[in-house]
């Protein structure tokens, strides 16, 4: 057995008697966490064996039961290309007959579990925002998770929508508010509480990648305080999901990332400090072939049900779940 702290994801696919494929999906939705050396994608037996403990403690998965298919993006055009990954999983564009829905959050997960149980047949594909509305446009997706912040309007995902996705029909409603902030090793030891704090020297980011709405949200702060990317310690250290980057911080081997709440709840060993309040929306293409299913989606939102099952959720929001806060 090599080291604990260079475990390859064939290793990790091997003490958890999954697939591969399936130890990369782990990672893309915030469950396992990884880091990298090089271009080589490493896990720590601590992550692994926390992965273990919280999937004994877990409820099944919210939401009703369904064939809902876990994706990868498309290495040859995604923000962040999977790693040692021999070519693509995903067809472009979306397959026929097929759902999907892109996006990292577990909210895409929960519809597409409600979806499931409607006979849709659901696919997922785990990417930032970003990409997720490239996707969406590109006819790759039918819908999009989105928390991406415009510094110069101070709003979240209207402007993303409307420029990212010029002319095509599509319907923005809202689903959750969280809180993102500084995730920092317990009790805060380098004393970060503002976005200035980050370009003090010796304080060592880790960033997320491209595209993501935590990276974005951090390039619009700096860009906000006419900050030098190239002088702030680790910021082009990228961590390919959440739990990665928390784990960076809680392993010591950096002193700052950004995320939201949720994450502190999940990974031992950080604090978390709100810095802002975002919200999560999701992008319905409105064409031929999406427009049933976008309704359904839509109404799915506006159901107590399905908003008292959210409101479970630590750090979720739910008091604007189902407004149409965009639409073209």
């Amino acid at each position: 057995m090599p080291s604990n702290d260079a475990l390859t994801a064939d290793e990790v696919a091997g003490i958890l008697q999954v697939s591969k494929n399936t130890v990369y999906n782990l990672v893309k939705r915030d469950e396992l966490a990884s880091y990298h050396i090089g271009r080589k994608m490493r896990f720590t037996m601590g992550d692994v064996e926390n992965y273990i403990a919280r999937s004994k403690r877990t409820a099944p998965a919210m939401g009703r039961r369904s064939a809902v298919k876990p994706r990868r993006a498309d290495s040859s055009r995604a923000v962040s290309k999977p790693v040692e990954v021999a070519g693509s999983l995903r067809p472009s564009p979306a397959p026929s007959g097929e759902y999907v829905i892109a996006g990292n959050d577990v909210m895409g997960d929960v519809i597409a579990n409600y979806l499931g149980a409607t006979d849709s047949p659901v696919n997922r594909v785990y990417e930032g925002s970003y990409a997720a509305l490239v996707d969406l446009y590109l006819g790759r997706a039918h819908a999009a998770l989105v928390h991406l912040y415009d510094g110069a309007t101070r709003s979240y995902n209207v402007e993303a929508v409307s420029r990212l996705l010029p002319g095509l029909p599509v319907k923005l409603v809202r689903l959750v508010g969280r809180r993102q902030g500084f995730i920092v090793a317990r009790g805060n030891p380098k004393n970060l509480r503002t976005w200035e704090d980050l370009l003090r020297p010796g304080v060592r980011l880790v960033n997320r990648e491209r595209g993501c709405g935590s990276r974005i949200l951090l390039d619009e702060a700096l860009s906000s305080l006419g900050a030098d990317r190239s002088k702030l310690a680790g910021y082009d250290r990228e961590a390919n999901s959440a739990l990665s980057m928390a784990s960076f911080v809680a392993r010591g081997a950096a002193d700052v990332g950004i995320g939201a709440e949720r994450v502190f709840h999940q990974v031992e060993g950080v604090d978390f400090l709100p810095l802002q309040d975002e919200w999560l929306d999701i992008a319905l293409a409105k064409g031929p072939g999406a427009e049933r299913v976008a309704g359904t989606v839509a109404k799915l939102a506006r159901t107590r049900p399905f908003r008292e099952e959210i409101a479970t959720i630590v750090g979720y929001d739910v008091s604007r779940m189902g407004e149409v806060v965009y639409e073209r």
